[in-house]
Parts: structure tokens; sequence; C-alpha cells
């Protein structure tokens, strides 16, 4: 295993100078993964420029993923993760009946779950917490350091209920987009296409705890992990 940083101002040349790496070791060692891992919103372009980096014009052990692509990729493979994937639209159906189901619980947010856009704001929070390891007890640790005579306190005991409800409601049956990463750090180490292989982490300005635990199993399992750095 080994770990290479490329550094660089905005623009520097570290993507043209990965790509280019990438591409040259690929078409020497045909036979091993090439991972090129980017946000979600980059994946398309990126392809095109390795391929037109390619003199070949073509990237068959070279593969362009996003964490989440990673995750099915690797499912896949390896046979876990049975559970149903719920998108926003289901994630906010969920958080409808919960909302319904304990409104009369919620001191502050009750009148509020029914306003415009206010679900959608909840479930921002949610997919938040779920990416950086915040279940509800901490939520609690946090009200009781405010003070029961604070806003805030009550605040935060609503959302941690309506935080609980929806993980026991998904228990077992659903599963989000942000669990796939805590799921994937457990089967990192089964996978053949992950074994050896070439990972390059590109464009991202910062990672989330479960991407950092992602990045560390990479590590184990990999030849090399290159990431740039702005």
């Amino acid at each position: 295993m080994a770990l290479q940083f490329v550094f660089g101002n905005s623009g520097a040349g570290k993507s043209h100078y990965l790509y280019n790496f990438i591409v040259k070791e690929a078409m020497e060692n045909p036979k091993r993964n090439y991972l090129v891992i980017v946000p979600e919103q980059f994946t398309m372009q990126t392809q095109k420029d390795l391929v037109m980096a390619h003199p070949n014009k073509g990237i068959m052990n070279i593969d362009v993923l996003s964490f989440g692509r990673l995750a099915h990729r690797i499912f896949e493979e390896v046979g876990q993760n049975q559970r149903i994937i719920l998108d926003d639209t289901g994630k906010s159906l969920i958080l409808r009946k919960i909302a319904g189901d304990c409104g009369k619980e919620l001191r502050v947010l009750g009148g509020n779950l029914k306003k415009h856009g206010y679900i959608s704001e909840m479930k921002s929070v949610i997919s938040e917490f779920t990416q950086y390891n915040v279940d509800d007890e901490t939520l609690e640790r946090i009200a009781e350091h405010a003070g029961e005579q604070t806003y805030l306190y009550w605040k935060l005991r609503d959302i941690s209920k309506v935080y609980r409800g929806f993980r026991e409601y998904l228990s077992g049956k659903y599963i989000t987009n942000e669990e796939l990463l805590d799921v994937l750090c457990y089967v990192v180490k089964d996978s053949e296409i992950l074994r050896d292989s070439v990972v390059v982490l590109d464009g991202f300005t910062g990672f989330t705890p479960v991407q950092n635990k992602i990045i560390g199993e990479l590590m184990n399992i990999s030849r090399r992990v290159a990431v740039t750095v702005t």
C-alpha cells in the first residue's frame, strides 16, 4: 500500500497530471483495476477527459465512479445489502408519516412540520447527521448541555424524536444512500475488484467521516491510493 498526495493550487494541473499517470499505468498493466473516484456531478466529464487522454480513446480497465456508485459496484460483486434503497421522495414520505404519528409530542416542530419545505429541511438535516455519524444520543447530550430553559433544548429534543423514529422505521427494511457508505466499509476487504487496485480521488474539497473511513479501508487493500489536495 502506498499513499500519494498531489498538491497544487486550483487550476494548476493536478487532475491532468493524475489522469495521464493513470492512462500510462493502465496501458502498461491491462489486468489491474484503476478506479478514479470523483464527486457525483463530475463523473461524466472525468470519463470524457480520460478517454481523450488515452491514445486508444478507450479506458477498458479504468472505472470512473462516485462513492455511491463504488458502493453499488462492490455490493454487486460480494452480494451484500439486500435492503431497499430509499430515494429522496421515500425519505420525505416516511418523515411525513413520523411527523403525523408524533406531532403532538413535538413542542417546537409540531406545527412547523406541516409548513411547505420543512420536511425537505428535516430530510437534509438527517442526511448530514448520517454522513457525520451524529446519532440521537449525541443530540440528547447536546440538548442537556444547552439546558431546559433554552429554545435550542426543545428544538433538539424534537429533532431527536423524529430522527429516532426515522431510524426505527428503516431498521432492517430500508437503507439510505448515506448509509450505503457505512455498509461498504465492512465489505471492502472482500472485494477482488479493489484488491491490488490503484485508486485515485480527485475533485474533493474535503471528506466526511464515513468517506475517510472508506479511504482507510481502501489503503489496506489497494496497491496505491492517490489524492489531489488544493
